[in-house]
């Protein structure tokens, strides 16, 4: 089968794998039929997350047709479609249990972090779903979503693999009340689906901060309020317009910050942050030392200041242990909680399928480009840049 492996920093590859087979008796055997180029993929194409090893086949954001099932499946069968999340989760660990679906505490046999797909050996070393087939264990609980035939495109529920459901986790988090004013930092698709989950949850107004053009659009085209820093200081921009009261905040960046134009926990200039990332990973070593990403910071400084005071900043991109001098002082002195971590995407993908479902959302204006899997090579140059991309989706 063809597969995109990773072979070192900014190098994958289309290459010819053996077709995955069932290993275990609740395994399934998934025929792709779409896939999705993730930000938090571009973290392993830069070579920046620890125990990315050559041979791995990328990809958690997928969906397809279940070719095979191991003797122990019982809630799903051959022929079903379904969308897969891209954290593994056994069902029955004291996690599991307690809904805490991205802490399983079986599905990763390499380490206490729970298991997911095509993302390192730190998380398992699943292959992931940017192939034509690919392994899919623990199924009773991993592909239990199934599409139902009101659904008439891969498209419209592709994202509840990953990208919905972390933006709605972010709003969640954030405790976003009818009424209020909240900020999204980061344009990108998970900020994309922060916006709209926020405007879900029932906010009055939303601001969203990034300085790629094309991304900020889409996010006007929801309804919010865009601010680009480049032209212009987020956290003035939003005191002015809350009246100095500020607003509740939700980093949809991470840790891979770029950028200009803004203010650090001392009122100085320093660099701002546009990308977006999700799982919790130490980055304090890094396989690629050559890829420094400037000030990843700079997006918590933005939102110590203009959070709104006694409100829970929300974080649904990434720091791991080289990012984490945060901004106690500031933190404490304006009584700000802080919520961060993985999103436990079958808490949410339900729900947010009846909400496609009923057409209350459409989460296929996020897409930019469809692409063949022989072409996912150059979408990741070009996904890297993203100038012209906002969210590409694979037909293998």
């Amino acid at each position: 089968m063809k597969a995109l492996v990773y072979h070192g920093p900014n190098d994958v590859q289309l290459d010819d794998k053996p077709r995955p087979s069932i290993q275990h008796s609740e395994d399934v055997i998934l025929r792709v039929t779409s896939t999705a180029l993730c930000g938090s993929d571009l973290q392993l194409y830069h070579g920046t997350v620890p125990g990315m090893e050559p041979g791995q086949t990328l990809g958690h954001e997928f969906m397809g047709v279940i070719e095979e099932a191991g003797p122990q499946v019982q809630e799903v069968k051959v022929g079903d479609k379904v969308v897969i999340p891209f954290n593994i989760n056994c069902g029955r660990c004291w996690y599991c249990r307690h809904e805490l679906w991205s802490q399983c505490d079986r599905s990763n046999p390499k380490g206490e972090l729970g298991g997911s797909f095509g993302y390192t050996q730190v998380l398992g070393g699943y292959d992931g779903g940017q192939a034509e087939y690919v392994r899919v264990p623990f199924a009773n609980t991993v592909a239990a979503l199934k599409v139902p035939d009101s659904i008439k495109t891969d498209e419209q529920v592709l994202f509840l693999s990953d990208i919905f459901p972390t933006g709605f986790f972010g709003a969640d988090m954030a405790d976003v009340q009818p009424g209020d004013d909240v900020a999204v930092f980061g344009a990108g698709p998970v900020g994309y689906f922060a916006v709209m989950s926020s405007f879900l949850h029932g906010a009055a107004r939303v601001f969203s901060i990034d300085h790629w053009p094309m991304r900020l659009n889409k996010a006007k085209d929801l309804g919010a309020e865009i601010i680009n820093f480049d032209n212009e200081d987020p956290v003035e921009r939003i005191k002015k317009e809350t009246g100095g009261k500020g607003v509740i905040c939700i980093d949809a960046v991470g840790y891979e910050a770029v950028g200009h134009s803004g203010r650090n926990n001392d009122g100085e200039n320093s660099n701002g942050s546009n990308s977006r990332s999700k799982s919790g990973h130490d980055h304090s070593k890094v396989s690629n030392p050559a890829y420094e990403p400037a000030n990843p910071l700079q997006v918590i400084n933005w939102i110590c200041q203009a959070a709104r005071k006694y409100s829970t900043i929300s974080i649904p991109g990434v720091y791991g242990a080289a990012y984490d001098q945060f901004p106690l002082g500031q933190l404490f002195n304006r009584e700000l909680q802080v919520r961060l971590g993985q999103c436990p995407v079958k808490k949410y993908n339900e729900q947010l399928l009846h909400l496609i479902e009923v057409g209350r959302v459409d989460p296929t204006k996020i897409i930019s480009h469809t692409m063949k899997l022989d072409e996912a090579p150059k979408a990741y140059e070009m996904f890297d840049k993203k100038e012209d991309s906002t969210k590409i989706v694979f037909k293998p």
